[in-house]
């Protein structure tokens, strides 16, 4: 399933609002999907490649702050 967002894959939802850019999430992803925005004053990520996703949560599982969300 192909899909253009900067918040969603075809697998995860993100939730830029309770990300504090602690970059966990884009060092554990295997397929470089997510990236940083680091302005000085606001720092999140978003989803550059989504159509790179390959359903592995592993975002999920290396963010202690609830900014992703499993899409059935």
């Amino acid at each position: 399933m192909k899909v253009k967002s900067r918040t969603r894959t075809a697998a995860v939802r993100i939730d830029v609002k309770k990300c504090i850019g602690c970059w966990d999430c884009i060092v554990s992803c295997p397929k470089e999907v997510i990236a940083k925005v680091g302005f000085l004053w606001h720092k999140h990520i978003i989803i550059k490649k989504p159509e790179a996703c390959i359903g592995c949560y592993k975002c999920i599982k290396a963010c202690n702050h609830g900014v992703f969300k499993q899409l059935e």
